[in-house]
């Protein structure tokens, strides 16, 4: 993950796995720990979806702080991050031809990964190499959490590219070890060393000239082609509408204010209204936008009455929702329904 690019997207896999420990394992609400974590409520439906990198790291904090007294379970928490759950990027590194080639991929696109340390890898002439992390000095507060977790995650992701076999010489780790490596020590072929001067994994000598098991070189450069293009987002700035529009999309019931936008987007409200302004729209025509669209994605289960809806966009009266969707629309809400496709019809 690359912290200086806070508004860059990424799949909203890594919460899904932090929330399932939260609220199975520890019964935490998630609705309770998203406020405390400053953070909107996160949707976390059927639908594949992103969050920003700044949601991302806000969600790591307050998962390392709701567990704080229980930090073993930051190393089992990176073995649930499996290679497919990077999207894109796992597959990229999964059909990759050998695991050298794997590893040179997750270090060319570790912005789109989870991890707050930055690896790099270094090759030897008999087929040795070695993933050699460093932290850049941000979110300190986050290291043995961040150390702990990615313990586990690159451990599950070597054994998920190459089917399960670990060719590791030794791991150092910059950190102490977890409290409960007497039992994750079994994870490990080979000695793992704590306190280290550097993260580093090293491999066996002709690791990185073994062949992965999914190897499809015409897959891999669709995968690739895909990082890039997603690399390019979070290098790019986009505009302030859209990270606004897409904030905004997965917001549920009461809407941001134009105060909370600004803050997330670590401008003062005045300059948001300016930036927008700019770019030829306004704060409450992007919020007409939000609640239209989940209007509409409403209306079309007939489940939903036009009261529930109308408390669903953020509105306190029926009557008022039903003006501002004819306002949108040109036609009421019940006869939008009607209109559409393959609808029942509403009596």
């Amino acid at each position: 993950m690359d912290t200086n690019a806070l508004n860059a997207a990424l799949p909203d896999l890594s919460a899904r796995i932090m929330h399932n420990a939260l609220v199975n394992d520890f019964k935490v609400d998630w609705q309770s720990f998203c406020r405390s974590s400053n953070l909107r409520p996160v949707l976390l439906d059927n639908r594949a979806s992103e969050l920003l990198a700044q949601e991302e790291i806000l969600l790591q904090q307050g998962f390392a702080e709701c567990t704080a007294d229980k930090p073993y379970v930051w190393f089992d928490l990176g073995l649930r991050y499996r290679s497919i759950k990077y999207g894109a990027l796992g597959l990229a590194m999964m059909t990759a031809r050998t695991l050298g080639q794997a590893l040179e991929i997750a270090c060319r696109y570790q912005s789109l990964t989870y991890s707050l340390i930055n690896y790099r890898l270094a090759t030897a002439p008999n087929g040795a190499c070695a993933l050699i992390g460093s932290w850049d000095g941000h979110l300190s507060h986050l290291h043995d959490f961040t150390e702990h977790r990615d313990l586990g995650a690159i451990r599950t992701l070597i054994a998920d590219l190459m089917g399960g076999e670990l060719p590791l010489a030794s791991v150092s780790v910059k950190a102490p070890p977890p409290p409960n490596w007497a039992q994750a020590r079994r994870h490990f072929p080979c000695p793992v060393e704590f306190n280290a001067d550097c993260t580093q994994w090293s491999f066996l000598p002709g690791a990185a000239d073994l062949p992965l098991p999914l190897a499809d070189s015409e897959l891999q450069t669709l995968y690739c082609a895909r990082c890039d293009w997603a690399l390019g987002r979070t290098h790019g700035e986009p505009a302030i509408k859209q990270r606004l529009a897409e904030r905004l999309v997965r917001c549920d019931g009461a809407f941001l204010s134009a105060g909370e936008a600004a803050r997330l987007l670590a401008l003062s409200e005045r300059t948001l209204h300016r930036r927008l302004a700019e770019e030829g729209t306004r704060f409450s025509a992007l919020i007409d936008e939000a609640r239209y669209a989940r209007a509409r994605e409403l209306l079309s289960d007939k489940r939903n009455t036009v009261e529930t809806i109308a408390f669903a966009v953020g509105y306190a009266e029926p009557s008022s929702f039903s003006r501002a969707f004819k306002r949108w629309s040109g036609v009421g809400a019940l006869e939008y329904r009607r209109q559409q496709p393959g609808k029942p019809r509403s009596r």
